[in-house]
This record gives structure tokens, C-alpha cells and sequence, in this order.
């Protein structure tokens, strides 16, 4: 463990870091601040991202798999879905331990590790039933522990006025998979079975295992409430986060309904959608990063769930025939959101948090991306038609929280009242 510096006091929720990424910490210098982009640790850590990628993105695939090889049916597939959810959001009251317990670097790896062997038993799974459930849920709690572990050493590493554009490019490093990987696992699939694709992924997450084992240590001293569940902090983090569960939602249910919604249209491969929205996102992240630090968080977050939702209702309204260009807006609308509400979570958190942050905000997304479970009932009764366009107007309504929100802060500001990060964080 490497050491505190000395005057910083044990215990008080300072960051205790590697000098390895001490050398690209912001505010040290200017050289400093300008490196962070290329520096070794972030490009590692663009790289694991990938990894991470490939290895989820190739799931989105299992809908189609089940619907394929198991004939199963939209409640079916909505709950194997939510599995997948259920199990990261009771991950939540213990990712600060395990994290704490096994520092970042090790808790990245231990992760991975736990991706590789249930991707690999997944190739083995011949039918829905409970070895599929079992694996369902250690996919949940792996996936949910390299994500803290990943958030908070992005967060460790970008300069603060370069924390959107942070977020943005270590998760498009993770998106681009969502077009290579479902293509290559639609084809492995089509040609050879599925159980090739997923023993691919679990290939792409020992890779992730591989470069996880460069990342800087970076160990926390938890102050008591940053374990805390119970009390979650400031009225405007808690807007973001209820936005945050509603986006979960409306991207839960287009990634898994989508493929089943095609099939019964006659449309056998979806991989154009998932190319072009993976394009379009990506160019969003790459080449907008920055405008949207400069537009503005709030601003860009609110456009962005908006434009969300009224493509997920479009899907429904236009039909899958249609799914390459909706599949291009959904990518932008999705480059843009999900960066920003990232980054207005952050943006004025102690160090001590992130990490208890960073799990649960994985842990909202997930309950929001629970709730396809209760759709693919619903699509059971009404067809996949009406759960698009009612899960689009949802999304697309929750943009009003993100109003509200501003609205409350420029109110407080209005009193003379700073929303500093005492506000968010009360001592206890």
C-alpha cells in the first residue's frame, strides 16, 4: 500500500495513491493537467474498458438466443434480463467494502475474473432454468464491481473541468463493443451456436483481467456515511439519480426487446442497429466531449433524455423495419446523456465518496433497468409495440427532473446559499 503523504491525516477521506497517478493528478501543475489524456493510466484504463465492453455488449445477444434456441417468451425474457439487474443492485451496500477490502486494482481483476468463468459457463447453459439464473446474478455482481472500480479511477484522473469529457471517452472506449461485439456474436451464433460467442467473451474479459493488473493502486480511507445507503445526498443528486434509473429503464428495454420485436416483424439480424447507434454515440463521445463540458452538464443531460425518449416511443410508432436510423439518434441521444449525468454526480463529490457513489449510481441504473421484467409481462398482453411507446414517454417526461433541479438551485443560490459539497455530503 503505498503511503499517505505526511500531512495528510489517516482517516479523513483523502485519497491514498500510487505515484503513478500522482504524476497526472489535477492540480499539481499545468503540464499535469494537460497529460491526463494520454498518460499510461487512462489509456489502461481505456483499454480495460474495452474489454468490459466486448465481453457485456456480446449479452445482448442472449434475448435473441433465448427467443432463437429456447422459444421463449417476453416474460421469460424480461426476467432473465432483470436477473442481471436485481443482482448489481443488492451488489450495492457491499461494493464500498469489497472495493475497500480489495483496493481498485484488485477488485478490477477479481471482477473480471468472475465475467470470464460465467461468460464460459454460459457456453455449457442448454435451457432457461436455474443454472441460467445462477449466472445471471454472478454476472450482476462482477459487472457491477469493475464498473465502481473503473468510475472511481476515472474520476481520480481527469482534471475537474475535464470530468465530463473523462466520462465520456472511458465510456465510449466500452461502447464501441456494442457494435463489434453483438455482430460478431449475431454471426458466430447464426454459423456455429452461441455458446462460441459467449466463450468469446469470456475470452475478452480475461484480457480485461490482464490489463487490470497495470492500473495505480488507489485506496480510500471511507469516512462512515460514504458507506451509508440509507441517507442519499442533496435533493439535486437525487434528481440525477431518479433520471439516471429512467434512462436504465428505457435502454433495458430496447436492448432486450429489440432482437424479439424483429423476429416477429421477419427481420433476422439487428446488428445494423447496434452498429449504427454505436457509430453515432461514438462520435458524440470523441468529438463532443468537450461541447458538452462547454454547453453544460444540465443542459446537455436534459436534450439528451428528451431526445431518449421520444426514439425509444419511435421504435414502437415506426416499427423495427426503420431500426438502422432510429438506431443513429439513439446513439446520439445516448453519447450525450449518459456522460452528463455521470458527470453531475461527480463533479463536486469528496474523493473519500466516489467510490461509494460510483456503486450506487450502478445501483439506480440497475433498479430502472429492473423494471424490464415488469414490461416483458405487459408486452406478453399488449405486444412489443405499446411498451415502446410507453417506456419513450417516461423517459422522454424525465427530463422535468432535471428542470426541477435547476430550477432549486438557482433558487438557493437566490438566498445566498452556496450548494457546496457539504450540502451533498452532511457531516453526521
Amino acid at each position: 500500500m503505498s503511503a499517505l503523504p505526511e500531512e495528510a491525516p489517516a482517516d479523513t477521506g483523502e485519497q491514498r495513491l500510487s505515484p503513478a497517478i500522482l504524476e497526472i493528478l489535477p492540480g499539481q501543475d499545468e503540464t499535469s493537467r494537460e497529460k491526463w489524456l494520454f498518460s499510461p493510466v487512462f489509456v489502461r484504463l481505456l483499454a480495460t474498458n474495452a474489454a468490459f465492453g466486448f465481453s457485456v455488449s456480446t449479452f445482448y445477444l442472449l434475448p435473441k438466443h433465448l427467443a432463437v434456441s429456447f422459444a421463449a417468451s417476453p416474460a421469460q425474457i424480461g426476467l432473465v434480463t432483470g436477473i442481471f439487474s436485481l443482482a448489481a443492485l443488492f451488489s450495492v451496500p457491499f461494493l464500498g467494502l469489497i472495493v475497500e477490502r480489495l483496493g481498485h486494482r484488485r477488485a478490477s481483476i477479481a471482477g473480471y475474473l468472475l465475467m470470464a468463468a460465467c461468460a464460459f459457463a454460459f457456453a455449457l447453459v442448454n435451457g432457461i432454468g436455474p443454472g441460467l439464473w445462477t449466472l445471471r446474478v454472478l454476472q450482476g455482481l462482477a459487472a457491477s464491481i469493475v464498473f465502481a472500480a473503473s468510475v472511481a479511477l476515472v474520476s481520480a484522473v481527469a482534471p475537474p473541468d475535464k470530468l465530463g469529457q473523462a466520462m465520456g471517452l472511458s465510456g465510449a472506449a466500452s461502447l464501441a463493443m456494442s457494435a463489434v461485439a453483438p455482430a460478431i456474436a449475431e454471426s458466430l451464433g447464426a454459423s456455429y451456436g452461441f455458446g462460441y460467442a459467449f466463450a468469446l467473451a469470456g475470452v475478452a474479459a480475461l484480457l480485461g483481467a490482464m490489463a487490470s493488473r497495470g492500473l495505480p493502486k488507489l485506496e480510500m480511507a471511507f469516512g462512515p456515511h460514504a458507506r451509508s445507503l440509507l441517507a442519499i445526498p442533496g435533493p439535486d443528486i437525487r434528481a440525477v439519480l431518479a433520471a439516471l434509473a429512467v434512462t436504465g429503464a428505457g435502454f433495458n428495454v430496447v436492448m432486450a426487446f429489440l432482437a424479439p420485436f424483429a423476429l416477429r416483424h421477419g427481420i433476422q439480424a439487428v446488428r445494423g442497429f447496434f452498429i449504427s447507434y454505436t457509430v453515432a454515440a461514438l462520435t458524440i463521445r470523441v468529438l463532443g466531449g468537450g461541447l458538452t463540458d462547454r454547453l453544460g452538464l444540465r443542459r446537455t443531460a436534459r436534450l439528451g433524455i428528451t431526445l431518449y425518449g421520444i426514439v425509444i416511443a419511435g421504435i414502437g410508432l415506426a416499427g423495427p423495419a426503420h431500426m438502422v436510423s432510429l438506431g443513429f439518434v439513439f446513439g446520439l441521444a445516448h453519447g450525450a446523456l449518459f456522460p452528463a449525468l455521470m458527470a453531475l454526480l461527480f463533479k463536486d463529490v469528496e474523493p473519500r465518496d466516489r467510490t461509494w457513489l460510483a456503486g450506487l449510481s450502478n445501483g439506480v441504473l440497475q433498479l430502472g433497468m429492473l423494471s424490464v421484467s415488469l414490461f416483458g409481462a405487459l408486452a406478453n398482453h399488449t405486444g412489443f409495440e405499446l411498451v415502446f411507446i410507453l417506456v419513450g414517454a417516461l423517459v422522454a417526461a424525465a427530463s422535468v427532473l432535471l428542470m426541477t433541479a435547476a430550477l432549486r438551485r438557482l433558487a438557493a443560490l437566490g438566498r445566498g446559499r452556496s450548494l457546496s459539497t457539504e450540502m451533498l455530503f452532511p457531516p453526521r
